[in-house]
């Protein structure tokens, strides 16, 4: 009894930090590139931001953005049921969280670090959603984890080629797949602030 009261206590906290955590990053990003007149949607990368005069805002993003999202993954492994797949798929879940808190600290000019941590965040976490998708197989949300895990692939790596032919800088597959996988990030945090249990297949 202590220990399901425990787990739902942390399905719920992890459901506050899955919707707290994406929704302040994506909102402190933003501030940045208002705060940025230089910035270039057809030329920047956002990392570009994090050594700039709005450093501390982009990089705080970041940082706070990976915290919440390790507080997320925890509420997460309570709630999928637990199969090899969905396992390795949360730890996953968490390293990417921590590759982008990792990219608020290793800025661009320490190019190398910041390089293997940006691929960390931008491939672990979708690869993280396929595997929980097919642990979950069986219903709407599994096929949804899946489908946000491709389109996320594909915005960080096949984009870039697809509109290799018009001005368009890296920031906009980047936020195009941030948006994708918060708003993943976010449904699942509504499950789990409604859940009482380990999650079915639907």
């Amino acid at each position: 009894m202590v220990t399901e009261r425990r787990d739902v206590s942390l399905m719920r906290f992890g459901g506050v930090s899955g919707v707290i955590g994406p929704v302040v990053a994506l909102i402190m990003v933003f501030a940045a590139v208002l705060v940025s007149p230089w910035f270039r949607w057809d030329t920047n990368a956002l990392s570009d931001l994090g050594v700039s005069d709005a450093a501390l805002i982009f990089n705080s993003a970041l940082i706070i953005g990976g915290v919440f999202n390790f507080f997320f993954a925890l509420g997460l492994r309570v709630y999928l049921p637990r199969t090899s797949l969905t396992s390795i798929g949360t730890v996953i879940v968490i390293g990417g969280g921590a590759s982008l808190a990792l990219i608020g600290i290793f800025t661009e000019d320490l190019s190398t670090v910041h390089t293997i941590v940006s691929f960390g965040f931008f491939l672990l976490l979708p690869v993280g959603l396929l595997l929980i998708g097919m642990g979950t197989w069986g219903g709407r949300m599994s096929l949804l984890t899946i489908a946000t895990g491709i389109a996320a692939l594909f915005s960080i790596l096949a984009l870039p080629i697809v509109l290799g032919g018009l001005e368009v800088g890296f920031a906009v597959p980047e936020i195009i797949e941030a948006l994708i996988l918060s708003a993943w990030i976010v449904v699942m945090a509504a499950r789990l602030l409604q859940s009482k249990g380990i999650a079915s297949p639907a």
